[in-house]
């Protein structure tokens, strides 16, 4: 069912002269009533049912002077118009119109009982069309405050909110929209939401309100919208990243580069009033680097720490210790993270056996079978031998057993008191920070080889390609496989832009520290093209394969045809 239409107005006491109100294209017919010129805006008498409802409120004083269906005498001057009663009546509105008494005190009392009279006129999820024109004192504060209580509480929504602007010598007054102030109003409470939790469900929802309008209706230009929902995306996968502290892609960075391209793209016209606030949102991902790093690990503990995230705070704080160190005992980073949780255990089992005083390599528990235990103990030596875990051991063991009580629920005999989490969490997040400060910031993870690379994107994977084509591949250089992208067949034109510059993002961030670089690029031509111009633009060479169809007769009179590569070719 869907939900109803509110008109909501307070009707005034003063003698209104007649006029016209316009907005944009619109202009009202001649009225003492800004009630009926917002009424024929809104084209209620065509789009709005029986279900729907229109609520005039009414001091005692503007029901006598200007509701009720008479002639009116002002100051004993015939002024020759009749109340708004009438005229309503004659506009013959599908919907009902229902007078709601209201106090016309001015005190806290008086403020409270026509705060909830309004509010119990409400039902769950109703949409509400607002004129404030005559709202005099403290009411138009009343009702915006009342619509975001109402909002929480009934899940009610301002579509329409607007003032008229009536000048006594004027015949014409604008009608003003007051829509934007709600809008800045949500955005501000959605931005400082997420800034406190992290959370991005409420901004996510605000932009799509600002999309869909644009999309459906054809309003402003379509790249706007497309660079607002690259932004709702990208921040979306931020905060999912971070909020479920998914350490690879933390790590890796691209995705706050993402976000920081996303942002840059946005056409400031479409959003004019919320650029501070979605700056403020851009500069809270300031200390991450767009580019692997493990430096992105530590932000990411104190920035899930700084929204009370404290059991994920603790969680990659951990981990990326265990992943830092590795890194500086050799372990070689890359996108994919191969052999990860290997070489992290292993960095794992050097911090435990520092802290014990009888450290020989027989009584290493590595837990590892007999094909990888010689291979185990030489990492875990070099672990060993390295400053952050001669230095940091027994921090580790105090974020260890902080992290085991958050995973046991606090279960076990020798659990934290709760109260005293944040700041034990605190103090060690300070501990290691200092201690990474003070050492260098030797952070950023590089690729094991500055060797060249052979990059093979497309829809056959090298281990399945004849010799000669592996042959004639491994002269450019180390042969890396990454699968070609599904491509839906109805996908726009931006879309297929917008997934290009990803994989070009993705390519060039993945393989830091390779001086020479070749992409074999075979698939759906339209992203082939935008590809490979992308990656030309970065300085990286691009080739096809080719091949020669070779057919043979078989029984039947068919034919099988077999493709035999060739070369590669330069795009």
């Amino acid at each position: 069912m869907p939900h109803r239409k509110v008109f909501i107005s307070i009707l005034g006491t003063s003698n209104y002269g007649s006029c016209q109100y316009t907005q944009g294209d619109f202009i009202s017919s001649e009225t003492h009533f800004i009630q009926e010129a917002t009424l024929e805006f809104l084209n209620v008498k065509e789009t709005w049912t029986a279900q729907d409802i229109a609520y005039i409120f009414l001091t005692p004083t503007a029901r006598t002077s200007n509701w009720q269906e008479k002639t009116l005498n002002w100051k004993k001057e015939e002024k020759g118009y009749r109340g708004l009663e009438p005229i309503l009546e004659e506009m013959e509105l599908p919907c009902p119109i229902e007078t709601v008494n209201i106090t016309e005190d001015g005190d806290e009392q008086g403020l409270w009982s026509v705060f909830q009279t309004i509010y119990d006129k409400l039902q769950e999820g109703d949409e509400l069309y607002i004129d404030i024109t005559h709202s005099f004192r403290y009411l138009p504060m009343l009702l915006l405050v009342l619509c975001n209580y109402a909002k929480f509480l009934k899940q009610t929504k301002v579509v329409h909110i607007s003032y008229g602007n009536y000048e006594p010598n004027e015949t014409v007054n604008p009608l003003v929209d007051l829509m934007p102030l709600v809008e800045v109003q949500n955005w501000t409470l959605a931005a400082s939401d997420f800034l406190r939790n992290g959370r991005t469900s409420i901004l996510s929802e605000l932009a799509g309100e600002r999309i869909t309008p644009i999309l459906q209706k054809k309003e402003g230009s379509n790249e706007a919208a497309i660079s607002l929902n690259q932004f709702r995306e990208k921040l979306d996968t931020v905060s999912l990243t971070l909020t479920t502290i998914r350490g690879k892609r933390i790590v890796d960075g691209s995705i706050f580069q993402n976000l920081s391209k996303a942002i840059k793209k946005l056409d400031a016209s479409l959003i004019k009033p919320m650029v501070p606030l979605i700056d403020r949102v851009r500069s809270s991902f300031e200390p991450f680097e767009g580019t692997p790093n493990f430096k992105n690990g530590f932000v990411a503990a104190q920035w899930c720490y700084d929204k009370q995230l404290y059991q994920q705070s603790i969680t990659i704080l951990q981990e990326t210790l265990k992943g830092y160190t590795a890194y500086q005992a050799g372990y070689s980073f890359n996108k994919e993270f191969i052999d990860v949780k290997f070489y992290l255990e292993m960095a794992g089992k050097a911090f435990y056996i520092a802290t014990q005083e009888d450290q020989a390599e027989e009584k290493w528990n590595l837990g590892l079978d007999s094909d990888n235990i010689e291979q185990g103990k030489s990492f875990v030596r070099k672990c060993l031998k390295l400053p952050i875990v001669k230095e940091l051991s027994g921090l580790y063991g105090k974020i260890g057993r902080l992290r085991n009580d958050f995973n046991h629920a606090g279960f076990r005999g020798d659990a934290t008191g709760g109260q005293k989490i944040p700041a034990e969490i605190k103090d060690l997040l300070d501990q290691v920070s200092l201690w990474i400060e003070e050492n260098g910031d030797a952070t950023t993870p590089h690729c094991e080889s500055s060797t060249p690379l052979f990059l093979n994107l497309s829809n056959h994977s090298s281990d399945k390609w004849s010799k000669a084509q592996l042959d004639a591949a491994r002269a450019y250089g180390e042969v890396v496989d990454m699968p070609f992208p599904e491509i839906d067949p109805g996908a726009t034109t931006e879309e297929i832009h917008r997934l290009a510059e990803e994989y070009a993002d993705r390519i060039t961030s993945s393989y830091l520290g390779r001086d020479l670089m070749t992409v074999h690029l075979m698939g759906e031509m339209t992203f082939c093209f935008r590809l490979v111009t992308l990656l030309h633009a970065r300085g990286v060479r691009c080739v096809a394969s080719t091949t020669q169809r070779k057919t043979s007769e078989l029984e039947g009179g068919k034919k099988e045809s077999i493709f035999e590569f060739q070369a590669f070719r330069e795009y």
